[in-house]
């Protein structure tokens, strides 16, 4: 059973293996109202610094990933005690939770940095960048993105695990994905439940992900870092923005 939340946001929780815990989702993401800032239309032809859908190109995007556009280790110092980090090169699925299985980008170029080992119950930093071959592309494959979040919210299962889909004010077509690990999000705030926290955003032909995974700590915390982050990660982009640096 599904219903509304007084804040507006898509939630679904997963259910105990002796009863089925009530599913929450009052909302598809575009149409998604919450706490947070309204997120873009990701069929929209503006977003911030969103040149190349909106003005007539002023140089070629770039076409591939760099180290260079990907956050440094810096980045994650407040979350991972560690300075593992992993560094690859190749097109792999986005690092999303299992249960919303969107696979990876059909075509492009895709960089994935790791940052931290997850030993002692520490989180994990994750940062990919995926480049399509042009803007029109980028759309697609960030709409393609956010609806298999969306529908991850909807699925329930023998666990006690709720995802809430919120808006992200970072980029074009951007959204937030929270995972409730114990469900605490039916009875209290999310921010004080445990879990995670990812984001997709999206500037010109690229698409970035960036998320704090596994480790104990709350969602807000976890929010915290991975908004901040995404913010960082959408300037970092600016090469593949028409309109240039």
């Amino acid at each position: 059973m599904r219903g509304p939340v007084a804040d507006g946001r898509v939630v679904a929780m997963r259910a105990t293996t002796s009863s089925l815990i009530t599913a929450l989702c009052v909302l598809t993401l575009l149409g998604c109202t919450s706490t947070g800032p309204t997120a873009p239309d990701p069929s929209a032809t503006a977003g911030t610094g969103d040149a190349a859908l909106t003005a007539s190109p002023a140089q070629t995007p770039a076409a591939d990933v760099p180290a260079e556009v990907m956050l440094p280790a810096a980045a994650w110092a407040d979350i991972t005690p560690d300075d593992v980090r992993e560094d690859s090169a190749g097109v792999v699925g986005w690092r999303v939770p299992e249960s919303c299985d969107a696979g990876n980008p059909a075509d492009g170029a895709m960089r994935t940095v790791t940052q931290g080992s997850g030993e002692l119950e520490s989180r994990v930093g994750v940062h990919q960048v995926a480049v399509l071959a042009d803007a029109d592309a980028a759309v697609t494959e960030a709409d393609r993105l956010a609806a298999a979040l969306t529908a991850c919210t909807q699925r329930v299962s023998d666990d006690a695990t709720v995802y809430v889909v919120e808006p992200l004010a970072v980029g074009a077509q951007g959204v937030g994905l929270a995972t409730d690990y114990y469900g605490d999000t039916v009875e209290g705030a999310l921010d004080d439940a445990m879990g995670t926290y990812l984001t997709v955003t999206r500037r010109g032909n690229a698409i970035t992900l960036v998320a704090v995974e596994g480790g104990e700590g709350t969602v807000g915390t976890a929010r915290e870092t991975a908004t901040t982050n995404a913010q960082a990660a959408w300037e970092l982009l600016c090469t593949y923005d028409s309109a240039g640096c």
